[in-house]
C-alpha cells in the first residue's frame, strides 16, 4: 500500500511557477516581504483572497485592511507562503474529500483555524523556523486527498468511512489512516512536501506530527506546537470538546504554554 502511496504522490504535477518564486524568495535568508509583492498581484483572485482572510475576525487585526502590502506584512512570509501553495493546489489539482464526509471547502477553513491558533499562540514559544511553521500550519491536512484517492481505488471507502464514524481527535483519525494504509495522512504530506522538494525542517516536522517527541531535537518544540493545533482543531470535527481537551492536556504535557493556549482558542471560538 506504501508503494502506492509513493507512486501517487510521484505523479503529482510540480507547483505551479508563481509558486516557486514564492519558495525561493521564502528560503532566501535575505528575501523580503517587499519581493513577495508585485508576484502575489500579478494573480487578482489570489489577493483578493489574502485581503479576505486578513479582514476575517478570525486574525484579529485591529482595524480594516484595504492594501495587500499591509496584509502581506501582517500576515508575514511564512503565512503568505502557505496561501500560496493552498490556492495553486485548489487551483490545479482536483480534489474529493467526501471520503471524509467533507470538501475542500471545508479543509480550507480548518487549515485557517489552524493557521490563526499558530499564529496567535504557537509562533511566540519559539525563535527559530517561524516562518516554516507557518506555512506548515496551513497544509497539515495536504495528505488527506491522497488517501481519498488510494483508500477509493482500493474499494475500501465504505469500510473507511464506517471506521472513521465517531472519531473526533486528530489521534483517532490518523489511527483509522494508518489501520488502512499503514501510515498516516501526516506522514503522506511530508511525502508530497519531499517531492515538491521542501525545506528539511518542513518534511522532518510534518513526518513527525504525529509523534512530536521523536523529532529532530531541535524541531521537537515546533512540531508539540503543532500537534497541539492539531489536535484542537482535527479536520473532521474541530474545536470539539474532546479535541480541546486533549489539546489543553498534551500542551500542559510538553511544557507549553497551556493557559495562553485556554485563552486563545475561545478567541477563536467567539
Amino acid at each position: 500500500m506504501i508503494e502506492k502511496i509513493i507512486k501517487k504522490i510521484k505523479s503529482l504535477p510540480p507547483l505551479p511557477e508563481s509558486v516557486n518564486r514564492i519558495r525561493e524568495i521564502c528560503d532566501n535568508p535575505e528575501g523580503t516581504i517587499k519581493e513577495l509583492i508585485p508576484i502575489i498581484k500579478e494573480d487578482p483572485i489570489f489577493t483578493a483572497n489574502i485581503l479576505k482572510a486578513a479582514n476575517s475576525p478570525l486574525y484579529g487585526f485591529s482595524r480594516q485592511i484595504n492594501s495587500i502590502d499591509q496584509a502581506v506584512a501582517l500576515f508575514g512570509m511564512g503565512t503568505i507562503q502557505g496561501f500560496a501553495i493552498s490556492y495553486a493546489i485548489r487551483k490545479n489539482f482536483p480534489i474529493d474529500l467526501s471520503l471524509y464526509g467533507s470538501s475542500y471547502d471545508r479543509l480550507l477553513e480548518v487549515s485557517s483555524l489552524q493557521n490563526a491558533l499558530t499564529i496567535q499562540w504557537g509562533k511566540r514559544q519559539v525563535q527559530t523556523h517561524q516562518a516554516e511553521m507557518m506555512t506548515l500550519s496551513l497544509l497539515m491536512e495536504l495528505g488527506k486527498p491522497i488517501v481519498s484517492i488510494v483508500i477509493t481505488e482500493e474499494g475500501k471507502s465504505e469500510t473507511f468511512k464506517a471506521a472513521l464514524k465517531g472519531k473526533e481527535t486528530a489521534e483517532e483519525i490518523a489511527a483509522v489512516e494508518k489501520e488502512f494504509l499503514g501510515i498516516t495522512g501526516e506522514w503522506i504530506a511530508a511525502l508530497m512536501f519531499k517531492h515538491w522538494q521542501f525545506s528539511e525542517a518542513m518534511i522532518e516536522i510534518m513526518r513527525y506530527l504525529d509523534t512530536p517527541d521523536k523529532a529532530p531535537e531541535r524541531l521537537v518544540k515546533h512540531t508539540r506546537i503543532l500537534h497541539v493545533v492539531k489536535e484542537a482543531i482535527p479536520f473532521v470535527h474541530p474545536l470539539c470538546e474532546p479535541c480541546v481537551q486533549s489539546a489543553y492536556e498534551k500542551a500542559d504535557r510538553f511544557g507549553l504554554d497551556a493557559e495562553t493556549l485556554h485563552e486563545t482558542i475561545e478567541k477563536i471560538r467567539r
